[in-house]
C-alpha cells in the first residue's frame, strides 16, 4: 500500500472513533469559550479610576517604605471568592497598574486601580507618605492617534519577561546599597536617577509609557521554591559512595549559597502575580531609537546573572525579521499599542514579591538630582491648634 492509501484509512479510522473523542473536545473548546466570554464581559464592566502621585521631596529612605506599601495593597486579594462567582459570573482577580509615564519631558507617577479600592489604596500611600499630593486625572493613554504607528507617529516597545524560572529573583534595591565613610552610613543608588534624566530630556513630541500590572496571589507559591532548592543543593552532592555524606551549606561554592539566600529572601515575602511592558512613542521626524536603549538601560540594573533578570519577550516585541519582516512589525506595534492602552491581564505573568516590585516602581529619594523629577515642592501642613471653625 502507498503512503497515500495509509493516510487514508488513518484519517477513516479516526473518524469513525469521531463518537468516543469528539464529545470532550467540544467539551473543553466550549468551556473554554464561555471563560473567554464571561470573564471579559466581568472585565470591561470594572470602573477604574487613574491617580496621579505627587511625592514629597524629602524621602531619604529606600524604598523599603514603597514595599510597605504593596504589602498593603496585597489586602485586595480574594475577590473571586466561590467558584460560583469563578465559573459563572467570571470574576477575576483585581489587579493594579504602577506606570511611570513621561509626556514631553513631564515625568508622572499613575497608579490606575478599581474604583472600589480607590480609598483603601490612598490610605496605604497616605501611611508610608503623608506628605504626598494624590488626585485623579484623565487617561494619558487616549492623547496619542489610536492607529499609532501612522505616517506622522512612530513607536518601539516590549513586554518584559523573566529570564530564568519565576522563584529567582531580580536584582532588588537592597543589593544596590553602596556603602561609604563612614563605614556605617549607607548611601543608596537609586535606579531612578538614570530613568528621571532620560525622561526628562524628551522633546515636546515624544514619551515613554512604563506599565507594571500586578495581582496579589496566594501565599502557596513558596511551595515552587523547594524544587529548586533540591536542585541546587543536589549539584554539590558526593559522586561516589565512599565520598556520600549529608549536604551542608559549607559544601556549596559562594555563587550557590548567595543564590540559596536570595531565593529564601524572596520567598519570605508576599508576592504578585506580574507584568512589565513599555513603549517609546514620538514623532517620526524626531524618533530616536537611543531613548529605547536607555529604557532598557532602567531594567538592566535590576539584571543578576545568579539569578534573574527582565529581558523582552520574543512573542511580543515590536520588531520582525525576514518574511513579510515590515507587515509584522505594524502589526506587533498596534498589537503592543492596544495592550498598553488597555491594560489587560489575561495571561499569567510572573512572580515579583513586594521588595522586587518596590525596586522596580518607587517615588525618587533624594539621591535622584535629575532637575524633572515630579516633586511636590509645597509641604502640607495640619492646622493650627484653636482655629475658629466659624
Amino acid at each position: 500500500m502507498t503512503f497515500f492509501e495509509n493516510f487514508k484509512i488513518a484519517i477513516q479510522f479516526i473518524a469513525d472513533l469521531g463518537w468516543l473523542w469528539l464529545p470532550p473536545v467540544l467539551a473543553i473548546a466550549f468551556f473554554y469559550s464561555w471563560m473567554y466570554y464571561i470573564q471579559r464581559v466581568y472585565w470591561q464592566g470594572i470602573a477604574w479610576t487613574n491617580l496621579e502621585i505627587k511625592p514629597p521631596r524629602e524621602i531619604d529612605r529606600t524604598p523599603k517604605i514603597m514595599e510597605q506599601v504593596f504589602a498593603g495593597c496585597w489586602g485586595i486579594f480574594g475577590t473571586v471568592a466561590t467558584k460560583y462567582q469563578k465559573y459563572v459570573k467570571g470574576i477575576i482577580q483585581d489587579y493594579l497598574v504602577a506606570e511611570i509615564v513621561c509626556i514631553g519631558g513631564e515625568i508622572h507617577f499613575f497608579l490606575r486601580i478599581p474604583t472600589k479600592f480607590r480609598n483603601f489604596i490612598e490610605s496605604q500611600i497616605y501611611s508610608q507618605y503623608p506628605q504626598a499630593e494624590i488626585r485623579e486625572v484623565d487617561d494619558y493613554v487616549w492623547n496619542v492617534p489610536p492607529d499609532v504607528p501612522n505616517k506622522n507617529w512612530d513607536l518601539w516597545g516590549a513586554k518584559l519577561k523573566l529570564a530564568k524560572d519565576e522563584v529567582y529573583p531580580i536584582r532588588t534595591y537592597a543589593q544596590q546599597l553602596d556603602v561609604i565613610t563612614p563605614a556605617d552610613s549607607p548611601s543608596f543608588i537609586d535606579p531612578l536617577s538614570t530613568l528621571m534624566e532620560v525622561m526628562g530630556r524628551l522633546q515636546p513630541q515624544e514619551q515613554i509609557w512604563i506599565q507594571m500590572l500586578f495581582r496579589p496571589i496566594a501565599d502557596d507559591w513558596v511551595e515552587k521554591v523547594k524544587p529548586v532548592v533540591e536542585d541546587i543543593m543536589g549539584k554539590a552532592k558526593p559522586t561516589t559512595a565512599a565520598e556520600a555524606a549529608p549536604i551542608t551549606i559549607a559544601m556549596l561554592s559562594p555563587g550557590q549559597r548567595e543564590i540559596l539566600t536570595l531565593l529564601e529572601q524572596k520567598a519570605s515575602k508576599k508576592a504578585y502575580q506580574a507584568k512589565v511592558q513599555f513603549t517609546y512613542l514620538g514623532r517620526r521626524e524626531i524618533f530616536s531609537m537611543a531613548n529605547v536603549g536607555a529604557t532598557f538601560g532602567y531594567f538592566n540594573q535590576f539584571a543578576s546573572l545568579n539569578t534573574n533578570s527582565l529581558r523582552p519577550d520574543p512573542l511580543l516585541i515590536t520588531k520582525a525579521n525576514y518574511l513579510f519582516a515590515k507587515q509584522r512589525k505594524i502589526y506587533r506595534q498596534r498589537k503592543l499599542f492596544r495592550f498598553m492602552r488597555q491594560r489587560s491581564f489575561w495571561d499569567k505573568g510572573y512572580i515579583l514579591n513586594i521588595e522586587e516590585l518596590a525596586s522596580l516602581f518607587h517615588f525618587p529619594t533624594t539621591a535622584v538630582k535629575a532637575p524633572m523629577t515630579p516633586w511636590l515642592e509645597t509641604k502640607k501642613a495640619e492646622p493650627p491648634i484653636g482655629l475658629p471653625t466659624t
